[in-house]
């Protein structure tokens, strides 16, 4: 399956176009992760978002397991808006390849390609909607 696939099953991309997802994936990169290697470390600053393209990660916070991600499973998208600390330590489980995308470059992008920030925030608005619904019941 093509970067562009795995990016347009993304939530937080699904409105956007195949030009747009593809102005995403071009500024994205494939990263390899080995067997045992730790992707992000709870608590550091976020400074990217992961795609998983093959492979297994586990994800762990305050040392407990929260389960796995696979192929088409994603971590670290609200780094690519702020720097908050990682909620979670994500490690990989196998060989694992990831299309990372880094939030200074997704800036970049925002700028050459407004609209994509004009999806991503009708996006965000809608789970920020369903949160405050679920905590007001």
């Amino acid at each position: 399956m093509a970067n562009e696939e795995f990016l347009a099953r993304v939530p937080i991309f699904a409105n956007c176009t195949p030009q747009e997802i593809g102005a995403v994936a071009a500024v994205a990169q494939e990263s390899g992760f080995q067997t045992g290697q730790i992707i992000v470390t709870q608590g550091t600053p976020g400074q990217a978002f992961y795609l998983i393209l093959s492979g297994r990660v586990e994800i762990k916070r305050d040392g407990q397991s929260l389960g796995a991600f696979g192929p088409g499973d994603f971590f670290g998208e609200m780094s690519l808006l702020d720097h908050a600390p990682r909620s979670a330590t994500i490690t990989a489980l196998e060989p694992t390849v990831c299309l990372m995308l880094s939030s200074w470059d997704f800036k970049a992008l925002l700028e050459k390609h407004p609209s994509i920030a004009v999806k991503l925030l009708e996006i965000l608005s809608r789970r920020l909607r369903v949160a405050d619904e679920k905590i007001g019941r």
